[in-house]
């Protein structure tokens, strides 16, 4: 099956739309950062307990992701996607009346769990319209365009904050709204399906599945998952903490924050674009070689960076560039790492796409919150979260042997071993 899947399977648009679907999660954490301060205040906590708005945001799309995977692999894509996007907009709108932070807390909660229902299905899609070596660059292609929602967001979130910071909520109400519209108009559905009916029992044997898999008698696959998430997990520890560091640490202003921020943005999206453009016509070999590099480059930028803050008087000017290198190697890891474990399942992909998603908002939530219980007004909390999660990432993938990854890539490829 996989060998007949061609570019001629994308219905138009597709790419463009499912990355606009994913791009709902930054907007959601993203456009209300540079709000912190004023949203804290107003609520009458303090910017750091308001933080635990973001982590609540981050646990609640890996329950939406943690369902919706293997539940569009039972009953297909399009119903997941326009039940979550359905969610989101509903509590969106609801928090534009909340005046408590427990009730905004518990509001993001199910909002998250809307937005990782309708991105559970994004991944898989993709799989369902390609061959194996054809997900890596298409998943970076996604990412690529993606990457424009943090970029403008804090740009958004600092200009509706001038009208009020519910404002900011609003907009995610009207953006889902009109994300519902155009999956609903223009995607099909991509997943053949027999049955109509959830069966919840069914999904831990999915996952069950999909941990056990083994290839000449090795679990290579899901160390690829557990890789990729840890290593992509570092993105939401920044982003749960980028307030603090620029406007509480750096002292820096609310219209400079978007700049320092939309940085990292930035370069992490040319390293995407580099990515896309180099993945598009790679074996699957050469796809693990290319990820093997994003992983150790990434442990050397966090690890120079973890140096910095520990042992010098870190300034802005040396932070900066130290941050957007160790983020900007997500562009390498995160496409890369991603094609590799989904080559693997077909008609699991879904629960496959949501181990991976789960994981790494499960990792950045756990880290995140360790990293604002354990703050003492410094770094060293933040970045050293930030090294635990690389380090055991590389830690992992130093135990898939690369002789037997090759020859477990090729016979994948070729057909020899079908995908699951």
């Amino acid at each position: 099956m996989d060998q007949n899947r061609s570019d001629a399977n994308l219905p138009r648009f597709a790419l463009p739309i499912l990355a606009s679907v994913v791009a709902i999660s930054p907007f959601s954490t993203d456009a209300y950062l540079p709000a912190f301060p004023d949203i804290a205040a107003d609520l009458a906590v303090s910017p750091v307990a308001l933080g635990f708005s973001l982590s609540a945001y981050l646990f609640g799309n890996a329950i939406g992701q943690l369902i919706g995977g293997p539940v569009s692999d039972q009953i297909g894509r399009r119903k997941i996607a326009v039940t979550g996007l359905s969610i989101f907009v509903l509590m969106s709108i609801s928090m534009l009346f909340i005046d408590r932070l427990d009730y905004l807390i518990a509001a993001r909660v199910v909002q998250a769990i809307g937005g990782g229902l309708a991105s559970a299905v994004v991944m898989p899609t993709i799989r369902d319209l390609s061959a194996p070596e054809k997900v890596a660059a298409r998943v970076a292609m996604v990412y690529l365009i993606m990457l424009i929602a943090p970029l403008i967001a804090p740009i958004v979130g600092v200009g509706l904050m001038q009208f009020g910071w519910r404002w900011i909520f609003g907009f995610m109400a009207a953006y889902s709204s009109i994300m519902l519209i155009i999956y609903s108009a223009a995607l099909p559905e991509t997943k053949a399906v027999k049955q109509k009916k959830i069966g919840f029992g069914r999904i831990f044997s999915q996952y069950r599945f999909v941990f056990q898999y083994r290839l000449e008698g090795s679990r290579i696959p899901i160390r690829y998952g557990l890789s990729v998430a840890l290593s992509s997990s570092i993105m939401l520890i920044y982003v749960t903490n980028a307030s603090f560091i620029f406007q509480t640490y750096f002292g820096i202003t609310d219209i400079m924050f978007p700049v320092f921020f939309g940085l990292n943005v930035l370069a992490l999206a040319i390293a995407q674009g580099i990515s896309a453009r180099y993945l598009r016509n790679r074996s699957l070999t050469e796809v693990a070689t290319f990820f093997r590099f994003g992983q150790r480059l990434q442990l050397i930028a966090v690890s120079l960076l973890s140096a910095a803050v520990i042992f010098t008087d870190i300034t802005l000017w040396t932070f900066v560039p130290l941050i957007v290198v160790s983020l900007a190697c997500m562009g390498i890891v995160g496409s890369s790492g991603s094609g590799l474990f989904l080559a693997y399942f077909d008609h699991h992909s879904g629960s496959a796409s949501s181990i991976l998603t789960t994981g790494m908002f499960f990792f950045s939530g756990v880290l995140g919150i360790f990293s604002g219980l354990l703050n003492n007004g410094n770094l060293v909390s933040v970045v050293g979260m930030m090294l635990i999660a690389t380090l055991l990432a590389n830690l992992i993938l130093m135990t898939v042997s690369r002789a037997q990854e090759k020859s477990v890539l090729n016979k994948v490829q070729s057909g020899e071993i079908a995908a699951v």
